[in-house]
């Protein structure tokens, strides 16, 4: 069985018929129906979230081959409390091998804080030189926290979701958040901004 949504995106990985080694062959745990209630929820979400730094066709092939090594993982731990976690740090590792290829880098950009609180209100010079003063204030963030801050406002995951798809736990991703949101705040150029976020915010 293969799923496809109306923008044409595969799920790969949903037909257990297959030679040893292949997709197919990895014991059935879930069933295709969980398999394909997941697809269908997040399919949209994680084409987004690829297509956001690469074209659409690209984004369309790095979420089949992502959700491709996503069902078979899946089915080796469906204990897994987090699987929308799982489903982005593959994500992650995809998309990074993607634009390492190609000399970039995946990291977070000022366009995709834009509408943390404070600053424009309209007005097409602040917003520019807001742009600035991010990007110089991403640039004293650890690679640790700028990831984080991806995670959390471009894919949009949870908070216990951006630990999982960082490998980290949910306490230290809750600082690493509060850290990344302190550091933009204190850095040189951001006062002006209130970028000040609430404890609600980091609870996530």
């Amino acid at each position: 069985m293969t799923l496809q949504d109306q923008s044409g995106m595969v799920a790969p990985g949903l037909d257990m018929a297959g030679p040893p080694g292949t997709v197919g062959a990895v014991p059935v745990v879930l069933g295709e129906a969980e398999f394909g209630a997941f697809y269908h929820a997040h399919v949209d979400k994680l084409f987004s979230f690829l297509s956001r730094r690469t074209r659409r066709d690209v984004g369309k092939e790095l979420a089949d081959l992502v959700f491709e090594q996503f069902f078979v993982w899946w089915q080796q731990h469906p204990e897994q409390a987090e699987p929308v976690g799982m489903l982005y740090r593959l994500a992650r590792f995809r998309l990074n091998d993607y634009l390492r290829r190609r000399g970039r880098e995946l990291t977070v950009e000022p366009s995709d804080l834009e509408n943390l609180p404070g600053g424009m209100d309209g007005d097409e010079f602040a917003a520019v030189e807001r742009h600035h003063d991010l990007r110089k204030a991403l640039a004293t963030l650890t690679e640790q926290q700028r990831q984080a801050l991806l995670m959390k406002y471009v894919a949009n995951l949870s908070v216990a979701e951006c630990a999982e798809a960082l490998g980290t736990g949910v306490d230290n991703m809750k600082k690493i958040l509060g850290k990344a949101r302190e550091a933009l705040r204190q850095a040189p150029g951001m006062d002006a901004y209130n970028s000040a976020v609430t404890a609600k915010e980091v609870r996530g």
